[in-house]
């Protein structure tokens, strides 16, 4: 999952924003799991762009998995940043 939304968020930089860099950050911690897509392209007014099947499929999976998504747009770039909680299935008695 973490995969494929990573894939389809660079895909959207290269091919909708023109992005000249982007960064990838994935961090896992203990309880959780976070990754950020930061790129340096032209950027989008969210509230004038409809959201496309690959924003839509990414919203889906990130809910699917009870995270969070955060899409940051400006004139300067895009940052989306996600983060999930992992589940402990470890019993502690």
């Amino acid at each position: 999952m973490v995969y494929r939304c990573i894939h389809e968020l660079v895909n959207n930089a290269l091919k909708h924003a023109v992005a000249s860099h982007i960064n990838v950050q994935l961090v896992q911690e203990s309880n959780r799991i976070s990754f950020t897509v930061h790129d340096d392209g032209k950027g989008f007014d969210q509230q004038q762009v409809a959201e496309g099947m690959g924003l839509r499929n990414i919203r889906q999976r990130v809910e699917a998995f009870q995270g969070k998504l955060h899409i940051y747009s400006s004139v300067e770039g895009t940052e989306v940043h996600v983060e999930l909680e992992l589940q402990n299935n470890v019993d502690h008695d």
